[in-house]
């Protein structure tokens, strides 16, 4: 990878993490959450209409990384804050 491209995507990280550490009520966590899900559930319903293999690859990727997406922002909010990402 391209010493850039690896700058660039660890100061995105280094600031999602401290966006995270930086809310305390779960707020920002919990819109990010919000974020992720609309765009897969958006995906979801592109992947049903998709025509082409290429596209339903695609689509299942995007999804499934949106997902992987909720799973690390809670995960990182509820270490950084030894507790549970209240609903």
């Amino acid at each position: 990878m391209e010493d850039a491209a690896k700058n660039t995507i660890f100061s995105d990280l280094a600031q999602v993490e401290k966006t995270l550490s930086e809310d305390t009520t779960g707020d920002r966590a919990r819109a990010m959450l919000a974020y992720f899900d609309d765009v897969a559930k958006s995906s979801e319903q592109m992947l049903h209409k998709a025509a082409s293999d290429s596209e339903r690859q695609l689509l299942a990727r995007l999804i499934e990384g949106f997902r992987a997406s909720q799973r690390i922002i809670r995960h990182v909010w509820e270490t950084l804050h030894s507790a549970a990402l209240p609903a």
